[in-house]
């Protein structure tokens, strides 16, 4: 490095919409080593709500959009920021990203080209289309390593994009510790949420979208909620579904036991007013990290084997999982739990020290310093 004492890292980006890889991206920035790595940012896809949070980190931010579906201008945009600001490593985020990230960086003779895998490609049929295919398999020739957030992502690319194993490294999303840590009871905070005491609080945090499942934990729930009148559910978050799911509430009979917070800022202590979480995903899942936050808050979580979830959730040590779409067997597992105030305790307690052990962001935050400087001291010998 002999323009700096610091690694150069341009992150690239597929927009800035409120999404888990988008958060994930700037959590990393914010906690790169200063001392060792410079970051620069740049969005090739929308402009979006976390902008402004982008713009915080106090980096170098550049824009780079296409302003038709096969326009070139993104790529020598791309290549005249790394050329100019001299990067040492390009990082890409989100498909676009990865296709703009692997042709500039090439051309601009950049050392190091990663690709930061976040989303599972099972069953996914945008990610089928055969231009993205094409696309993906020019790109990923051109990266030195694809970074997957779980093993189950790394077989993904295996079997649907044809990369051999070498070329994938696995690192797990990382979870603040300090930030969602158990917290003890509030009565008052709960029933503020809708929650009486005694009665056990049932809680998704997601995207009211149909990948997440809401419609088939509705179901699941109305059959609970005959046995257990003790219990009471709440939805954290927003999107296309609310409407349909409200339909789906009230025809159930059910507007009473489930209530819709909205999005809100307060989601560690939500989390910690729950007793049990749950996810009840259908698809797409590369690593939840909003499981991993409850496993923090020393909550069980119940969930779907979809993506990398079962990598965090242990079936019958920190939680429970069950098929996806399959409302009775989500039944069966919230009653396993609902039945049993001690295995909630001990499930929970146990989410914690799994978290401890394995899911820490400072060790997901080590493990890619580690890997820039690895590959770029082999890509280049210094």
């Amino acid at each position: 490095m002999s323009h700096s004492s610091k690694l150069r890292v341009l992150q690239i980006v597929d927009g800035f919409r409120m999404g888990g890889a988008e958060n994930k991206l700037w959590e990393l920035i914010e906690r790169l080593d200063k001392n060792r790595f410079e970051s620069f940012v740049a969005n090739v896809g929308p402009t979006g709500p976390l902008e402004e949070r982008f713009k915080g980190l106090g980096v170098p931010m550049f824009q780079a959009q296409r302003r038709y579906r096969f326009d070139i201008m993104p790529v020598i945009k791309l290549r005249r920021i790394m050329r100019q600001h001299r990067i040492d490593i390009v990082q890409s985020t989100l498909f676009w990203a990865d296709v703009v990230a692997a042709l500039a960086g090439k051309w601009a003779k950049v050392p190091v080209i990663l690709s930061w895998e976040t989303v599972t490609h099972e069953g996914n049929p945008y990610h089928g289309k055969v231009q993205r295919l094409l696309g993906y398999q020019m790109a990923a020739r051109r990266m030195d390593k694809i970074v997957a957030v779980s093993h189950e992502i790394k077989q993904s690319l295996m079997r649907n994009r044809g990369l051999p194993a070498e070329r994938i490294e696995v690192i797990h999303y990382g979870v603040d510790l300090t930030k969602f840590a158990p917290q003890p009871p509030d009565l008052e905070f709960r029933r503020s949420l809708g929650v009486s005491d005694g009665e056990i609080a049932i809680g998704i945090v997601a995207r009211l979208e149909p990948v997440k499942g809401h419609t088939v934990f509705v179901e699941a729930y109305h059959e609970l909620a005959k046995a257990h009148p003790n219990t009471r559910v709440l939805f954290v978050g927003d999107g296309s579904e609310r409407e349909r799911l409200q339909t789906q509430v009230k025809s159930l009979g059910l507007e009473d036991r489930i209530r819709f917070l909205g999005i809100r800022r307060d989601v560690t202590r939500i989390l910690n007013a729950l007793d049990i979480f749950v996810l009840p995903s259908v698809a797409g899942e590369g690593l939840p990290n909003v499981i991993l936050e409850a496993m923090a808050c020393a909550k069980p979580v119940v969930a779907t084997m979809v993506g990398g979830t079962p990598e965090a959730v242990r079936d019958g040590e920190n939680g429970l999982l069950a098929p996806a779409k399959d409302a009775h067997a989500l039944k069966e597992k919230l009653a396993v739990l609902v039945d049993d105030p001690e295995k909630i305790r001990a499930m929970g307690q146990r989410s914690r020290e799994i978290a401890e052990d394995e899911f820490s962001l400072e060790m997901q935050i080590s493990r890619f310093e580690s890997l820039y400087e690895s590959l770029y001291a082999q890509k280049t010998g210094h």
